[in-house]
């Protein structure tokens, strides 16, 4: 209901999105559209999780409905460029998938999250098929795609916090395009500390008429204070290649 509303307010220029420019209600529509194949992609994968445990383990019931979560996750197009793994975004997927691989460009030294995700959705399938079911494994690999998505949304955020302040003016393209890619994931990331998550989100209000020169750093610094609880670490997110030298943005933590 969150990004619907979210959605149906951006598209009508109503609720939330009133008085809000062409600009900043497209930018809202097309990355919001991330957060919610996010979304459905984890109720797939909770879908199978819940279909292992029920005995549901043919290949019409929890495999299933894990290859349709990867089947989200990824996208069905075929690349324009590429094989769809090694080298860059192709740029026409539209799927979190090629939106992970983007941050893992911009975030050269972390984890290559795009490539990480794919043996650990076979993982999982392997995992759910008949006599092979292993429920550990399955939670396991559940677990370890929720890094995938959280990481993903920090390096946007940390990236996107700066870019829409700018030189000090707010470039509100920028801002939509922070606060939607975070909340792909940010839903989650508040399992552990839901308080930090929304100091998050108040730093980046829709209302914001500029960003100060504190919010990146105090951004950074509050996703850093989660990582344990995620399971993830510095290294893992890694630095982002185009932070200023000397600023705070220019280490892992």
């Amino acid at each position: 209901a969150v990004w619907e509303d979210i959605m149906i307010a951006c598209f009508g220029g109503s609720g939330t999105c009133s008085g809000k420019s062409d600009t900043f209600r497209k930018t809202i529509i097309n990355k919001g559209c991330i957060g919610i194949v996010t979304a459905y992609t984890t109720y797939e994968m909770g879908g199978a999780v819940w279909k292992g445990t029920d005995g549901q383990t043919s290949d019409v019931g929890a495999p299933y409905a894990w290859d349709e979560a990867a089947a989200f996750y990824i996208g069905n197009i075929k690349p324009v460029v590429g094989d769809g793994y090694t080298g860059s975004a192709p740029g026409n997927l539209y799927s979190p998938y090629e939106f992970n691989w983007k941050r893992d460009k911009d975030f050269p030294g972390g984890t290559a999250i795009h490539t990480a995700a794919i043996p650990i959705m076979n993982y999982g399938l392997i995992n759910l098929r008949g006599s092979s079911y292993n429920a550990a494994n399955v939670q396991s690999a559940q677990t370890e795609m929720y890094k995938i998505f959280s990481i993903a949304a920090i390096r946007a955020v940390i990236k996107y916090s700066w870019t829409a302040r700018g030189d000090g003016t707010l470039n509100e393209e920028f801002l939509a395009e922070c606060w939607a890619y975070w909340r792909s994931a940010s839903g989650y990331i508040s399992t552990v500390n839901k308080a930090t998550v929304q100091e998050i989100d108040a730093l980046l209000d829709w209302s914001l008429t500029s960003i100060p020169a504190t919010t990146p750093c105090e951004i950074k610094t509050k996703v850093e204070s989660m990582y344990k609880a995620l399971g993830i670490s510095c290294a893992m997110v890694g630095v982002w290649s185009d932070a200023p030298a000397g600023s705070c943005l220019a280490s892992p933590c």
